[in-house]
């Protein structure tokens, strides 16, 4: 796991002890840079496996340096999310292309199980400095189909700007996302305090939400 993944998973167990996320399974490609290959390198994550033994999952990320008259300008970034039942080999179920400009950082976490075990989720997102963008994943066991969704700035233009972190949780029966919105950690000003937990539809795109603090229960 990246030095990244650990600080965001530890500070999320901190703010969210109701949440499990201290089994969140995560990778990422390292920025952007000239070091990057121009051929392809993929990385994987460990396997997830959920809470009966009959589903296993895992991430992979496939990755290089795009080049411009010998410059480096971006990285060519496939996530990939892979799934097997009772045993059998696994399968891509979904996959997303996107571009990393330089500096940027690529990854996926592999955020888990819905309450009653029928979605899979995992995040795909993009790193530079204090800012991400996310774009989840989620995986419905029963009819073998996935969404994915951009959440863009949805939930950052309605919290007065703060940057803080959005930490995606968990995901519901009814397959949407699970945001919460910590304190921010840039400032600790009262507009900038806990954003509570947001609901987010991979369907309509549309953010709610649902509970004024970021550690509230919400299985």
């Amino acid at each position: 796991m990246s030095q990244r993944s650990i600080l965001l998973c530890f500070a999320a167990v901190l703010a969210l002890p109701m949440c499990a996320l201290a089994k969140q399974i995560s990778i990422d490609t390292g920025e952007c840079s000239r070091e990057v290959a121009s051929g392809e390198t993929v990385v994987k994550s460990d396997v997830y496996s959920n809470k009966k033994r009959t589903m296993r999952a895992y991430g992979a990320i496939a990755y290089r340096r795009s080049v411009d008259d010998a410059k480096p300008t971006r990285c060519h970034v496939e996530f990939r999310v892979f799934i097997s039942f009772d045993g059998s080999p696994f399968r891509i179920v979904k996959s997303r292309i996107s571009e990393a400009e330089l500096g940027e950082i690529a990854g996926i976490d592999l955020v888990g199980e819905s309450p009653d075990g029928s979605k899979f989720a995992a995040d795909t997102w993009l790193a530079e400095g204090d800012g991400e963008e996310h774009w989840p994943i989620v995986y419905d066991l029963t009819t073998g189909q996935a969404r994915d969704h951009s959440l863009g700035d949805k939930i950052q233009s309605r919290i007065h700007g703060c940057d803080q972190n959005e930490d995606f949780v968990g995901v519901t029966n009814a397959g949407e996302a699970l945001f919460a919105i910590p304190p921010s950690e840039y400032d600790n000003s009262s507009g900038c305090g806990d954003k509570g937990l947001w609901r987010f539809s991979l369907v309509t795109g549309k953010v709610m939400q649902i509970a004024k603090n970021s550690g509230d229960k919400w299985k």
